[in-house]
């Protein structure tokens, strides 16, 4: 049995925005404002109070370009939050006109009908929070003591099944699984659920970043543990687990809520948070001051810099059970390397 991918991430579709990289970047990687509706307890962020200024006229003259295939939204905060959610829909209905498609990790607490049409016409992808389906634990997980919202989670997820698209072994839609002592002995039904619904499992390993730090060692699992979840999949559905490559990391331009160009420090890679702790952020330019081009080079000379740098990081990083957002941090790095090679 063949795993069904998330559509952004399929290896096939990572493959072909890499090897855009050879003339350009194809993804914008674009934050909203910190705010959120929920509190989690392991939330890597914390920055509640970020305001969304994210300059919409720059990003339509970035996506007229003709290089920009996707976009992806997956920071600070919560896309569907409100003072978010309209930064959203106008980012879905500039690539709607244009023929982009968009993805985002959201908390499922807002599914409204504008978005749920944007799932069913193509244009929209999410990935969504699924770490259980107890009450008593979501209120524990993801901080939210209104039992009224926690209780309109399911009503979203039954609506899901109408706007879920599954194509030459493919979906629309994901499920962010954190795997911690909570949820522990809920993985299993949770995973299942997800290959019967129709919905990519994407199991990423705890960080330890902001507020995570706090309840680390209580969350955590063990590698060991963790090679049971992977060990469990592969001896009931026949599939050998690995995390998807998120093609934004090595393709992607990375635009902060306030029109930052960012990379990460140590690699060059255009996000940070696959190394499931605190990230170090090389500040490269500014939305507002630089057009496609100058950001484009920015970064490529930016990673040539530190290319030496990579592949001492690669021979060197351990390769973990899953690993986190952005993918397995030695097979991450070692596809960086390869499309690093095919440029040279």
């Amino acid at each position: 049995m063949e795993m069904m991918q998330f559509k952004p991430w399929e290896t096939e579709e990572v493959k072909k925005l890499n090897s855009l990289t050879n003339e350009s970047l194809p993804i914008l990687d674009i934050q909203l404002g910190g705010g959120c509706n929920n509190r989690c307890a392991y939330c890597d962020t914390t920055k509640y109070g970020f305001p969304c200024r994210v300059n919409l006229n720059q990003i339509e003259k970035l996506m007229d370009n003709g290089h920009i295939k996707w976009v992806y939204v997956c920071g600070l905060g919560e896309p569907t939050q409100c003072q978010n959610i309209r930064y959203l829909k106008e980012l879905l209905r500039l690539c709607k006109t244009k023929g982009i498609k968009l993805t985002t990790f959201i908390n499922l607490l807002r599914l409204d009908q504008e978005l749920l049409d944007y799932l069913d016409n193509g244009t929209l992808h999410i990935l969504f929070k699924l770490d259980t389906f107890q009450l008593n634990r979501m209120r524990h997980l993801y901080g939210q003591e209104n039992i009224s919202k926690l209780k309109g989670l399911y009503n979203n997820y039954a609506a899901l099944k109408e706007v879920t698209h599954i194509e030459n072994g493919t979906t629309n839609i994901g499920a962010s699984i954190v795997p911690t002592s909570v949820n522990y002995d809920e993985l299993d039904m949770i995973i299942s659920c997800c290959i019967n619904q129709g919905f990519f499992p994407f199991i990423g390993q705890l960080e330890n970043a902001g507020r995570g730090i706090e309840v680390y060692n209580e969350l955590a699992l063990s590698n060991e543990q963790l090679q049971r979840i992977k060990d469990h999949i592969f001896q009931k559905y026949g599939i050998d687990y690995e995390i998807p490559i998120c093609p934004a990391t090595i393709g992607g331009i990375h635009i902060t809520n306030i029109n930052k160009i960012i990379l990460d420090k140590k690699t060059g890679l255009s996000c940070p948070w696959f190394w499931l702790n605190e990230p170090e952020i090389e500040l490269i330019g500014d939305l507002e001051t630089m057009n496609y081009d100058e950001i484009v080079q920015k970064i490529l000379d930016y990673r040539k810099s530190k290319i030496k740098d990579v592949e001492d990081m690669e021979k060197q990083v351990e390769l973990y059970p899953f690993g986190g957002c952005g993918g397995n941090i030695k097979r991450l790095l070692r596809t960086y390397l390869d499309v690093f090679k095919e440029k040279r």
